[in-house]
């Protein structure tokens, strides 16, 4: 079963109305809720493109799926399509936040798989947050600026471009000192693997919990899909698909009207009580108390 059907979808919008699939807002229009989501910023929400919070002054947390990252100036938060993500009401905080689609990059004349490439957006691998050094600041911080500049002001044949090239620009410096940051060995050897884990993860993570489901789908043993992710993560492979659906659980908690029974079935109990109590054990929450608190 799919995930898709029970988590409510944030499609990319522009709210200046321009025909790009890009978009960049202020920090003062996410605190006065006029951001290009059109869903309320400081509530859980799971979108459908990527975006980028840059922190130019100030400090606070940013949440994505569920668990807290601190900021402060330098820092850019990175959020992939498909994540759940929420803004702290912060009034200290000089910040842009950009959206953008891979399509976006992709119709370049220049030609882009930038994205394929980037482990800037591969969540599951690397912390979402990235902190630059003082003097590498003012460096994104034009880029910034020129971005802003080009997309508020009248659009001609040359906006898009522009934009796009600016944008690459930021990403690939950013790439650049995330890899020299990297402290975790190339992972080649299970990263295919790991890949399909993945995929299968997301078809059937709601409905399907053992990890012998997993390996015999990825035609190997338990042994050999719990040293992918002991590698990776430093996790069983149980423990890495229990963290999921903890995450899938919070979703369908903090998004959708579903009773606690459904949601158990949904996902996969087919006794509340149970549901309850494999919640309550991971977050210290019963779900109608996460219902009810969190956020």
């Amino acid at each position: 079963m799919s995930l898709d059907k029970f988590i409510p979808e944030v499609k990319f919008q522009n709210i200046h109305k321009k025909d790009l699939e890009f978009e960049i807002v202020s920090n003062w229009e996410v605190l006065i809720d006029d951001t290009p989501l059109k869903h309320n910023p400081f509530r859980p929400h799971r979108i459908r493109f990527y975006s980028m919070l840059f922190i130019l002054e100030g400090e606070g947390n940013h949440y994505i799926d569920f668990k807290k990252y601190k900021y402060k100036r330098g820092s850019i938060v990175f959020i992939s399509r498909e994540q759940v993500h929420a803004f702290e009401k912060n009034l200290e905080r000089d910040a842009c936040f950009m959206v953008f689609t891979e399509k976006f990059l992709e119709k370049s004349s220049l030609g882009s798989s930038l994205m394929h490439h980037l482990t800037l957006y591969n969540y599951h691998l690397y912390p979402p947050v990235l902190q630059l050094e003082e003097e590498q600041i003012p460096i994104f911080q034009n880029l910034v600026t020129q971005i802003s500049r080009e997309y508020h002001s009248p659009d001609d044949e040359l906006t898009e471009e522009l934009i796009q090239s600016a944008l690459k620009i930021f990403l690939l410096l950013a790439e650049r000192i995330r890899r020299q940051y990297r402290t975790l060995e190339e992972k080649s050897v299970y990263h295919e693997t790991f890949v399909a884990f993945q995929s299968l993860l997301y078809k059937h993570l709601l409905q399907e919990h053992q990890v012998q489901f997993y390996a015999n789908e990825l035609a190997i043993s338990t042994k050999k899909l719990n040293r992918v992710t002991q590698h990776i993560f430093s996790q069983t492979a149980k423990a890495f698909i229990n963290d999921q659906l903890i995450i899938e659980m919070k979703r369908l908690l903090m998004n959708t009207s579903y009773s606690i029974k459904e949601i158990a079935y949904l996902t996969g109990f087919e006794d509340p009580t149970n549901f309850v109590k494999y919640f309550k054990k991971d977050t210290g929450f019963t779900p109608t108390e996460f219902r009810k608190d969190y956020f």
